[in-house]
C-alpha cells in the first residue's frame, strides 16, 4: 500500500470504532451543552467519540499530530505494536483533522444526518479522508485513488448549470448575519434566485460528501474549521470535483483545509454565482 492508503486505513478503522459506539447509543434523550451559544452545542458523546478516535489513530500512527474539534491539537503517545511500522516512517508530518460528530444538532435531535469525519494530510497536503455516516450506513472514503462509497468506486459527474443546480449550504445563516449583516441579507436573495434549489443538511462534512458523490452540484460556507472540511475537501477532489477557498483574515499561505471560506463543486465546472458571493465576503472582511 502507498502511504496515503495506509493512512486512510488507519482513519477508516478509527472512524468505524466511533461509528459503532454511536450506533449503540439510545439517542432518544441526549443531554446537550453549549460552547459559545445555543447555535453551537456539544454532547458527552462528541467527546467520547473523539477519545475513541484519538486512541486508535495514536496506536496505528504513532507520533501523528491530531487536531480535533473537542480536544484541540495534540500528539498522543500510542503503543506501536509493530503492525504499522511503515506508517511511522512516512517522510513528513502526518496530521489528522478529526470531527467526532459533525452535525451535533442533528445528532442530539435524533436526526440521522450526522457523521464521523477524519481527514489526513502530510506536511499540510491532504492525502486521505473518510466520512462515516453511522445511521445512514454509508462510508465515503478516498486516498490516492477514486472516491468510494462502502467500497464501491464512484464515477465523476459534471456540475450542472446554475438554473438546474442543487446547492447544499447553511449560508447565509446565523453567524454570517451576525458578522456581515448587510452582505448576508443581500446574498440570501441572490443565492435563492441564482440556482435551482438550496438545501441545508446541518453537516458540512455530509454536504461535501454528497457533492463528491454527485448527489448535489455544489456546497459553500464562509466560515468553517479544518476538522469540518479536511476529509470532504479531499473526497471532492479525488472524485473529480473542483474546490476554491478564500483565506479570510488568516493569510494566503495556509493549506486549503485551514482557510475559512470555500465553494466546492461536483465537477470541474464552476458555479460563478457562488464564487462571486464568496469573493464579496472576502472583500468585506478585508475592508
Amino acid at each position: 500500500m502507498t502511504a496515503a492508503e495506509q493512512i486512510l486505513e488507519a482513519a477508516e478503522a478509527a472512524a468505524g470504532l466511533a461509528a459503532d459506539y454511536v450506533r449503540g447509543l439510545d439517542r432518544s434523550a441526549l443531554q446537550r451543552e453549549y460552547k459559545n451559544d445555543s447555535h453551537d452545542i456539544v454532547t458527552a458523546h462528541d467527546r467520547a467519540c473523539e477519545e475513541i478516535i484519538v486512541r486508535e489513530l495514536a496506536r496505528r500512527v504513532p507520533g501523528a499530530r491530531i487536531v480535533g474539534e473537542e480536544g484541540g491539537e495534540r500528539r498522543p503517545v500510542g503503543e506501536n505494536t509493530g503492525a504499522h511500522d511503515e506508517i511511522a516512517r512516512i517522510d513528513g508530518e502526518v496530521t489528522f483533522y478529526v470531527d467526532p460528530i459533525d452535525g451535533t444538532s442533528n445528532f442530539a435531535a435524533g436526526l440521522p444526518l450526522f457523521c464521523v469525519s477524519i481527514g489526513a494530510a502530510i506536511d499540510g497536503e491532504l492525502v486521505a479522508g473518510v466520512i462515516d455516516a453511522p445511521i445512514l450506513g454509508e462510508v465515503f472514503s478516498a486516498a490516492d485513488g477514486p472516491l468510494r462509497i462502502n467500497g464501491a468506486e464512484v464515477e465523476p459527474r459534471r456540475t450542472l448549470d446554475a438554473r438546474d443546480a442543487l446547492v447544499l449550504t447553511s449560508y447565509p445563516g446565523y453567524r454570517a448575519h451576525r458578522e456581515l449583516p448587510e452582505v448576508a441579507a443581500g446574498h440570501a436573495r441572490r443565492l435563492a434566485d441564482g440556482v435551482s434549489a438550496v438545501r441545508n443538511l446541518g453537516s458540512a462534512a455530509i454536504e461535501l460528501a454528497y457533492v463528491a458523490a454527485g448527489r448535489a452540484d455544489a456546497t459553500m460556507l464562509p466560515s468553517i474549521n479544518a476538522w469540518d472540511v479536511a476529509a470532504g475537501f479531499h473526497l471532492v477532489q479525488r472524485a473529480g470535483g473542483s474546490l476554491r477557498t478564500w483565506p479570510g483574515t488568516s493569510g494566503q499561505d495556509r493549506p486549503v483545509q485551514e482557510q475559512p471560506a470555500y465553494v466546492a463543486c461536483t465537477g470541474p465546472e464552476r458555479l460563478g454565482v457562488l464564487d462571486q458571493l464568496m469573493d464579496e465576503v472576502q472583500a468585506a472582511r478585508e475592508g
